[in-house]
C-alpha cells in the first residue's frame, strides 16, 4: 500500500531521459522551466524544516537548489524561447535566502536555541525561537 514508504527527500532529480523512458513528449525548454519551478517548492520546504530546526534537510534543499542554478549557469545557451531566462532571478534569490536561513540556524544552535529570527521564503515567513 506504500505507506511505510520513506517519505524524506532522496536529493535524487529526474532528468529528461526518464520522461522519455514512459514516452512523454518533453521539449528541453519546458524540462529546464519545471526544474526552475521546483526549485521555489524546494525552498518552501525549506521554510517548513528551517521552523522545525532541520539545518540537515535545509542544507539538502540549499545544495539542490545550488545544484540547479549552476548546472543552468553551466549551460553554453539557453533553449529559444526566453522564458527560462526569467526564471533566473528567482533561483538566485532563492539559494540567496537558503543560505541566510542556514546561517541564521547555525547562530541559533550556538546561542543555545535563545535568539529569535526570522526565515523568509517569497510568500510567508516564519519566526525560530528557542
Amino acid at each position: 500500500d506504500g505507506s511505510n514508504e520513506d517519505k524524506s527527500p532522496s536529493g535524487t532529480i529526474l532528468s529528461i531521459s526518464d520522461f522519455t523512458a514512459i514516452d512523454l513528449d518533453l521539449e528541453p525548454e519546458d524540462y529546464l522551466g519545471g526544474i526552475c519551478d521546483l526549485t521555489g517548492e524546494v525552498g518552501r520546504f525549506a521554510v517548513q524544516q528551517g521552523t522545525s530546526r532541520n539545518t540537515q534537510a535545509v542544507t539538502l534543499c540549499l545544495e539542490t537548489n545550488l545544484s540547479i542554478l549552476l548546472s543552468l549557469q553551466g549551460l553554453s545557451r539557453f533553449p529559444s524561447g526566453g522564458s527560462l531566462g526569467k526564471k533566473m532571478n528567482p533561483l538566485r534569490m532563492s539559494v540567496e535566502k537558503l543560505e541566510r536561513m542556514l546561517y541564521d540556524l547555525s547562530l541559533v544552535e550556538a546561542t543555545g536555541g535563545t535568539r529569535k529570527i526570522a526565515v523568509e521564503s517569497g510568500m510567508k515567513a516564519a519566526a525560530i525561537e528557542g
